[in-house]
């Protein structure tokens, strides 16, 4: 019952913000980088996004969950701030990994004394906060992510051979904070997520991985599996233009996704392709990583080939 009221609370919270943002300076006008043609309203991510981060707080009795709702709020917080006056690069960067330290640090210290392996999670965290804000640039594409993901991991940790009540609980307060923000993010979209959403959800995604690697190395596995169409866009598109010379954190349309929104004219072919290969290629390997003998890291390493397909064929014919 407490997940249908925080799915209503969600869906009226951002029918409201729909019609207050214009007011408030939060729209989004198109420039040469976007991929949108007509002014929309953004940070619309702020309702699921500050929704997840109270729920956390007032429903999950996780280790440190107080903690990683208030970095949770503070991330929000920098997203709307960017979205509405902007901030540069390098004080979003400190914001990252400041959060992304302190996460594994909040979840893990009591068990690891290793404080290189904390420090390298710490990186890996503030990185997943990153890219999924690199990878939120297209009608209804980080939302759907989002979604696939909390489904597929919530499925395996209640049905896999290590279940986790906390796993499963954290992907089912993602679903139903996230889903009502798909239907207003479709394409096309009548509002964006907006670095409000967007930083806040790549913390949220990065704190499932950690929890899922920490309930058996098979479910982190699955994690990686699922998030593999984010993780090899978004590292190598900066990879590639760090070889170019180019700076990776100056706004750009070189990703694989947005030069396959250019070359469909239009996102719901790009965000369909994406659930196509959560529900084809990235779910089944994932279940397949926790329920059989096979090598996971070969699972993960096979998740990754239609998404370097993708890139591949994005980069050549755009």
């Amino acid at each position: 019952m407490i997940l249908v009221v925080i799915a209503v609370i969600s869906t009226v919270g951002l029918w409201i913000f729909l019609r207050l943002a214009p007011g408030l300076g939060l729209v989004d006008h198109p420039n040469a980088r976007s991929l949108h043609s007509a002014p929309t309203v953004v940070s619309g991510g702020v309702v699921p996004m500050a929704l997840l981060a109270l729920s956390v707080a007032m429903t999950l009795e996780l280790p440190g969950g107080l903690a990683v709702s208030m970095i949770m709020a503070g991330l929000v917080v920098i997203g709307l701030v960017d979205d509405r006056w902007g901030i540069s690069s390098g004080v979003r960067l400190v914001g990252y990994l400041a959060a992304g330290i302190a996460l594994p640090w909040i979840l893990f210290a009591d068990a690891f004394t290793h404080f290189p392996l904390l420090l390298g999670l710490g990186v890996g965290v503030a990185w997943c906060i990153n890219l999924v804000n690199f990878m939120d640039g297209a009608d209804g594409f980080a939302t759907t992510q989002a979604v696939c993901v909390a489904t597929g991991l919530g499925l395996i940790s209640v049905f896999g051979g290590t279940p986790n009540a906390d796993l499963s609980w954290l992907c089912a307060l993602l679903l139903v904070c996230c889903a009502p923000m798909l239907w207003f993010n479709w394409p096309p979209a009548k509002m964006f997520m907006g670095d409000a959403g967007a930083i806040p959800l790549g913390f949220f995604l990065a704190l499932l991985g950690l929890v899922a690697a920490a309930t058996d190395p098979r479910v982190g596995a699955a994690w990686l599996i699922l998030m593999m169409p984010f993780l090899v866009d978004a590292s190598v598109t900066l990879c590639i233009r760090s070889l170019s010379g180019e700076a990776p954190h100056v706004a750009h349309r070189d990703h694989a996704y947005q030069r396959l929104t250019l070359l469909t004219s239009g996102p719901l072919n790009v965000t369909l392709g994406l659930l196509a290969m959560q529900v084809v290629w990235q779910f089944p390997l994932a279940v397949t990583a926790v329920s059989s003998e096979v090598f996971p890291v070969l699972l993960v390493l096979l998740s990754a080939i239609p998404s370097i397909v993708a890139v591949v064929y994005a980069r050549r014919r755009a």
